[in-house]
């Protein structure tokens, strides 16, 4: 895995052991089988992790009680090259409900031979969340972040 922090953005590159097809699914419709429950904004137990297949769908998690916790909106889906969705996180870790405030991540996967794929995550737009976004520029980029994420998606995509 390569990670990047620049003043812009955070990169992350890797490559997974499975096809472009069941990376791009895996990441997308298959996102609760890696998202880390403890990764929330929710105030009640994350119970599932949704991101809807489609330009427009909903990205959110389902808490027990059945509350859906909205965190982003699939901006770009094409199978299986890339998929892009808003981050609608405040600085405070809440939802953004204007998207106008949120930045952006966007993720392919390119073939490495016939059972590999590399799987580049960009987040940028930081500067959108407001006068203080570097500080979620320096949380998704630690290693508890998106570094953290691409090793439970990892995970995922082998197993």
């Amino acid at each position: 895995m390569t990670q990047s922090l620049s003043d812009k953005d955070v990169r992350v590159e890797f490559v997974v052991e499975a096809p472009p097809d069941r990376a791009f699914e895996v990441f997308t419709v298959g996102i609760d089988s890696w998202w880390p429950r403890a990764h929330h904004i929710g105030a009640g137990d994350l119970v599932e992790e949704v991101m809807e297949p489609r330009p427009g769908g909903r990205c959110y998690g389902r808490e027990a009680d059945g509350t859906e916790c909205p965190w982003g909106t699939v901006l770009e889906w094409d199978p299986p090259h890339h998929v892009a969705f808003s981050w609608q996180i405040s600085l405070d870790w809440k939802y953004q409900p204007d998207p106008a405030r949120a930045s952006r991540v966007d993720v392919t996967f390119a073939p490495e031979g016939s059972d590999r794929t590399r799987v580049t995550l960009v987040h940028s737009g930081f500067e959108r969340h407001g006068t203080d976004w570097g500080s979620m520029r320096d949380a998704v980029g630690s290693p508890e972040g998106w570094p953290a994420l691409t090793e439970t998606y990892g995970k995922a995509v082998a197993g």
